[in-house]
């Protein structure tokens, strides 16, 4: 199930919350979705932008279960199989994306709150390819320095590990199907691809842009770590406190490809949203 097919599903059900007034993403945005935390929501009229944002679409276990096409109670069981029994997803040919401008202010992407370093991406998952490891996946928040530059968040894990390793170049990709975000929240062996136990837990499949596999996302952009570091920071942690300012490496944004009318999905720092992706996938260990 796409991104914009689990939004669909919401619709189909009477539970999303359709914004039809117009928001601004620095500030008002954010604010609708704490107010409304646990309710799927759907801004239509982003102010300035044409694309719409989609939010707090995990921020239940019900909601996680009809995008996985599961019934609440099997989630957990699901996630063992899964952790148990990876299975490499299918490749597919697709012509369903569009090379964009590499430019970050075109894509709507929120300040949340005062304190915030500035704009943020929360949602995004990068995707490495390592020849002895094969695919990572796995969250980073990123940070907006200007029109096609970004400061990640990178933790002494797998990802760090794929760079180190001189893995630099790499696919960052927005509105993910449901397994995908919950599956690259999994802390598993370096050897053992996030986007495996993606598709045991859900069927997905991958496609190839600029020589990336990566899943059928709604934006993608193709990115470069580089060794240059920036002030990364403060931005509002899983706990909802201020996380401290690190330097950190700085990713150079070279293309973005996006699908036919592309939905954003915007993750609410601390809220249940992000509580529910950092906690379920740690049950099973």
């Amino acid at each position: 199930m796409l991104f914009r097919e689990l939004v669909e599903k919401f619709d189909e059900k009477g539970l999303l919350v359709r914004i039809k007034k117009e928001v601004d993403v620095k500030y008002e945005i954010s604010t609708v979705m704490k107010m409304l935390d646990g309710k799927p929501l759907f801004f239509e009229n982003v102010k300035g932008y044409d694309m719409p944002v989609a939010a707090n679409v995990c921020s239940t276990r019900e909601l996680v279960a009809i995008g996985l096409g599961k019934k609440k109670e099997e989630l957990l069981q699901a996630l063992i199989n899964a952790l148990d029994n990876p299975t490499p997803p299918e490749v597919v040919s697709t012509n369903d994306y569009k090379e964009m401008q590499p430019d970050l202010s075109k894509l709507p992407i929120l300040t949340y709150y005062p304190l915030d370093g500035g704009p943020y991406i929360a949602s995004g998952v990068a995707v490495a390819y390592d020849k002895e490891y094969g695919l990572n996946a796995s969250y980073h928040r990123a940070m907006v320095i200007d029109r096609n530059r970004m400061v990640f968040r990178i933790l002494p894990r797998d990802f760090n590990t794929y760079i180190e390793r001189g893995n630099r170049e790499f696919a960052f990709c927005i509105g993910n199907p449901m397994s995908v975000l919950l599956a690259s929240a999994v802390s598993t062996s370096v050897d053992k691809s996030e986007l495996d136990i993606a598709n045991a837990l859900s069927p997905v499949k991958l496609v190839e842009i600029e020589g990336h596999m990566v899943p059928e996302a709604e934006i993608v952009m193709i990115a470069e770590i580089s060794d240059e570091l920036h002030d990364e920071g403060p931005f509002l942690d899983l706990t909802e406190t201020p996380d401290i300012v690190r330097k950190q490496r700085v990713v150079h944004v070279k293309k973005i490809f996006v699908r036919e009318k592309p939905v954003f999905h915007a993750l609410l720092p601390g809220g249940l949203e992000h509580k529910t992706l950092m906690g379920m996938p740690r049950e099973p260990t």
